[in-house]
């Protein structure tokens, strides 16, 4: 079971660093998917939830709160 900082690469390429609890991100991390879009921040049970920065692979940004 993955608990507390790691790497992990989804079979698609996508990749999260940060940290984990019972295998589900928690905590800080940060997650880049294959389009190039990238997201910044907290973690909660495996959801984006805290503060955080968004990036789409476009270019638009958003920071804030995710719940």
């Amino acid at each position: 079971m993955a608990n507390g900082y790691g790497e992990y690469t989804h079979i698609n390429g996508s990749k999260y660093k940060g940290e984990f609890k019972d295998d589900v991100q928690e905590g800080h991390g940060e997650e880049e998917w294959i389009d190039g879009a990238k997201y910044v921040g907290a973690y909660k049970n495996g959801m984006k939830d805290g503060y955080g920065v968004y990036k789409w692979a476009n270019g638009s940004i958003y920071k804030g709160n995710w719940f």
